[in-house]
């Protein structure tokens, strides 16, 4: 991730469906992550994208070092999102798209001392710019309670500098559930439809359940999150 990177923007967001072009220098293997990654997006949401023909503004996915893309759209004439070595996984592929689309990380929250506790000691030397915050005039929380599932989370020891971990959470019970690497959670989804304004799946019923998850549901289909108990369609 690039330094200064799930509070969202409030700046320029894509047109959908969002241009890409995919490097020849990435391989098979990485192309077929990401268009895994491309197909979560338009399951679970309005955002699609499609090979870039003309359009100026696009996003140019390359295999440089490490996984790393800037954050909401930025600039014309190709913006370079990494899927290098390390990275092949569908979810980091999700974080880094969520990342273009405009997602900052989690931790990155303007309320985030009231449920985690950096650690600047433990952190590597140059890279504390990586845990700060955005204030209300430069992000939104769209309203959403802080997500310890989100994919956008770090975990405990990020850029750990060996002398201990660098995020505490408040709640002991999520020390090891940040920095999950699965899926986008349930809160990523709801916040990424509320960005993009996906008329058709903006509206939801969230209910707690004994796993403290989500079930949310859309106007045109229905969409139950692992470990949450179907309770109705709205």
């Amino acid at each position: 991730m690039m330094p200064n990177e799930r509070s969202a923007i409030l700046g320029d967001r894509w047109d959908i469906p969002i241009p890409y072009e995919l490097a020849v220098n990435l391989s098979l293997n990485y192309k077929g992550v990401i268009l895994r990654a491309f197909e979560q997006f338009r399951l679970k949401s309005c955002i699609d994208f499609k090979p870039r023909a003309t359009e100026n503004f696009y996003i140019s996915v390359e295999s440089r070092t490490g996984c790393w893309s800037y954050v909401g759209r930025i600039f014309p004439g190709g913006q370079t999102l990494s899927i290098g070595n390390g990275c092949g996984l569908k979810s980091i592929a999700e974080h880094e798209f969520l990342h273009a689309l405009g997602f900052w990380h989690e931790q990155s929250r303007y309320d985030r001392d009231d449920y985690v506790t950096i650690n600047f000691e433990n952190i590597i030397t140059g890279q504390e710019s990586n845990f700060n915050k955005y204030n209300e005039s430069e992000s939104t929380t769209q309203g959403t309670p802080y997500d310890y599932y989100s994919v956008m989370h770090y975990g405990k020891n990020a850029f750990s500098n060996g002398k201990g971990i660098t995020i505490i959470t408040k709640r002991p019970e999520f020390q090891d559930v940040i920095g999950q690497y699965l899926d986008m959670s349930e809160y990523d989804v709801i916040e990424l439809n509320k960005l993009y304004k996906c008329n058709s799946w903006v509206e939801y019923t969230a209910v707690v359940c004994e796993w403290d998850r989500f079930v949310r549901f859309t106007t045109s289909s229905i969409l139950v999150f692992k470990g949450a108990r179907l309770l109705g369609v709205a």
